[in-house]
């Protein structure tokens, strides 16, 4: 036997995906608002993943209520890889969920974690920093690793990585992760070198969850519980944990005492833009807007 990498692709908050604005943006400026359809979006996000693994070991975790809205964009993905939520409720009972599923057919898998709603001007610079994150060094066997972007801007909504110090694989400490509360913090934790929290994270699938049971064990265990049912009862023990679970952001579990356990990788440059924010997406949409305009 031996460790397969498996990208594992989070479709986010599972808001109404037919609603007319983009990500919160109402109107966003320029014909860029026309790629900034959520399908089109996690499209690119799954080019991304079949750059670094074949499609058989992508899972994606979806709204089961919104299979059909997603079905045409997950015509190229094994049925068993779509592993439907009853509902939204944190990164880190998604990653959980999909980690646990993967497991029961692959026990040694390895596994990268990414959301949908990324935009990447550079694919091919993300998809090497990816396949480092994918290559088990003497730092990541044992540890999670997170993947940073050098901030172009001091943006206020999103989180930080703050990095230690230098490891011989090239590979940093991880400090602290931190969301700062205004301009002013934000603007001294990229004078300082802190990184934008890009929520892309990669591990041996058992050491996630190790990390995970650490941090938030009622979850892991009401987790795994709800998943030893039988097929016929899964769901249903799947939905009433669901209702009960309040929402559990990977990067803020991280943030609560398993910085020792995690390690971070700079991203080569890649143009990276977090379209949950509206001011990103507004800044996305800048150079498209330059090229045409250039061209009229």
């Amino acid at each position: 036997m031996r460790e397969r990498t498996w990208v594992i692709l989070l479709t986010g908050d599972g808001a109404d995906p037919h609603e007319s604005q983009n990500n919160g943006v109402k109107n966003p400026p320029g014909e860029f608002a026309a790629s900034l359809d959520r399908r089109t979006l996690l499209k690119m996000t799954l080019s991304r993943a079949r750059s670094i693994v074949p499609r058989e070991q992508i899972a994606v975790v979806i709204d089961g209520a919104q299979k059909p809205y997603w079905g045409e964009s997950l015509a190229m993905i094994p049925a068993a890889n779509i592993i439907a939520r009853p509902r939204h409720r944190g990164s880190a009972t998604e990653v959980l969920l999909a980690i646990l599923t993967i497991l029961e057919r692959d026990p040694l898998a390895r596994i990268i974690a990414m959301p949908s709603h990324h935009y990447v001007s550079n694919e091919s610079a993300l998809a090497d920093s990816l396949l480092d994150a994918a290559t088990p060094t003497a730092q990541t066997r044992n540890n999670l690793a997170l993947i940073g972007i050098k901030p172009e801007v001091a943006d206020t909504q999103s989180d930080y990585i703050v990095p230690g110090r230098w490891f011989e694989d090239g590979t940093r400490s991880l400090l602290r992760i931190v969301n700062p509360s205004g301009k002013i913090l934000a603007r001294d934790l990229v004078a300082r070198g802190a990184l934008w929290d890009s929520s892309i994270v990669a591990a041996r699938a058992l050491v996630l969850v190790g990390i995970l049971r650490m941090c938030v064990p009622d979850l892991v265990d009401q987790m795994e519980t709800a998943l030893t049912q039988g097929l016929d009862v899964r769901q249903r023990a799947l939905a009433q944990l669901y209702a009960r679970l309040p929402p559990v952001d990977l990067s803020h579990v991280l943030a609560r005492g398993a910085e020792a356990e995690c390690r971070v990788i700079t991203s080569r440059s890649c143009g990276w833009s977090n379209l949950a924010s509206p001011q990103r997406t507004i800044k996305a949409a800048r150079p498209s807007i330059r090229r045409v305009t250039a061209t009229v």
